[in-house]
């Protein structure tokens, strides 16, 4: 009697230990609810994709992208190098039925192109590049298409990035100027557009009066010369107050018929003094000439002079009007007047009459 109730004893230990263990393998089984989102949902190649591990439960994980690359990490990033559709699969706890794919279709990465600046100001030099991405070093070409008022300063139609600027600036918030890029890579041609509005630079400019009393105005921006346009009546009322034919220096006026007396080699036409150098720049009919005050060191800046001269000390600039057109140089400094500048031609306004630095920005 006593060996059986030992040997039910085993027997009962034995099942309670097989009972234990089944239940232990129906934990370790126990199935969970397996899903995961990822963003963006329409991947480009390139660009980095997150995925978010959104299972029920779980310790842990294991990520096939599709693309022989793998995580275990909870909640892993990753990137798509080509484009193509890619099943992706995340499986929890090494469990075959704990498993769930999505199919993950990444797009081409669409080339465009970048400013360098959120706000285009008019002869404001701004930076445009393409934007491709190409790890697989295709062969790339392209060709900007720009609008008429747009000029490169650096580099061309066909370069990867320009640095150019607008001639001309929108007139309204409907006013935008347009600036496309096709981009051919790997056989496919990519064509892009942007629209952008062009603010209006603020700039000092030279008011002209021609001899048939017309007046223009020319902006100084940004070291461009801005083609002439009409003179407003400001400008006018500038030029009644300017004169190049008549000097007050020290309190002294000075009339060209007084000039000739310190320089009676040279017929006089029109004159002006740089009150900081206390140089006088003459315009006669053998064309502009620098001289000091005391007559000394006469040196001949242009035989292509016509008259009209403008001192502009503030930009430190001399400007006269030519058969060529408004020209202009830094003034002298040299105490014999000798320079190595040569003259830029403003514009070719060939019958300029008078002349005036208006340095209110507008």
């Amino acid at each position: 009697m006593v060996e059986i109730a030992a040997n039910k004893k085993r027997l009962m230990k034995k099942t309670i230990l097989i009972l234990m263990a089944f239940a232990t393998m129906l934990v370790g089984c126990k199935k969970v609810e397996v899903k995961y989102t990822y963003s963006p949902t329409e991947p480009r190649a390139g660009q980095l994709v997150k995925f978010s591990n959104q299972s029920s439960a779980g310790e842990s994980w294991n990520w096939d992208f599709g693309d022989n690359n793998y995580s275990i990490l909870k909640n892993p990033s990753h990137t798509f190098k080509k484009p193509g559709t890619y099943i992706v699969t995340l499986t929890v706890d090494s469990a075959k039925y704990n498993t769930c794919s999505h199919v993950v279709t990444v797009y081409d990465t669409i080339p465009t192109f970048v400013v360098s600046t959120d706000s285009i100001c008019h002869y404001t030099d701004v930076t445009l590049t393409a934007n491709v991405y190409n790890p697989f070093g295709y062969t790339l070409s392209y060709d900007w298409d720009l609008p008429k008022d747009c000029e490169i300063t650096s580099g061309s139609t066909t370069s990867k990035a320009i640095i150019a600027h607008f001639k001309t600036y929108s007139k309204s918030p409907n006013d935008s100027l347009q600036i496309g890029l096709t981009i051919t890579q790997n056989g496919k041609t990519f064509n892009r557009i942007r629209k952008f509005i062009v603010h209006k630079t603020a700039a000092p400019s030279i008011i002209m009066q021609k001899t048939d009393k017309t007046v223009l105005s020319q902006h100084m921006i940004n070291g461009y010369i801005e083609d002439p346009t009409a003179g407003d009546s400001e400008d006018a009322a500038m030029l009644e107050l300017s004169s190049d034919t008549v000097v007050v220096f020290n309190g002294v006026t000075f009339h060209t018929s007084q000039m000739q007396d310190i320089f009676p080699g040279l017929s006089i036409k029109r004159m002006q003094i740089d009150v900081v150098t206390q140089k006088w720049y003459i315009s006669t009919d053998e064309g502009l000439f620098v001289a000091n005050f005391d007559g000394q060191y006469i040196v001949s800046v242009d035989t292509d002079a016509i008259g009209a001269i403008c001192i502009d000390n503030m930009r430190n600039r001399l400007y006269w009007a030519s058969n060529s057109g408004l020209k202009a140089m830094p003034l002298v400094k040299s105490k014999n007047n000798l320079f190595a500048t040569t003259p830029e031609l403003y514009n070719t306004i060939s019958d300029i009459d008078r002349i005036v630095v208006n340095n209110n920005l507008k």
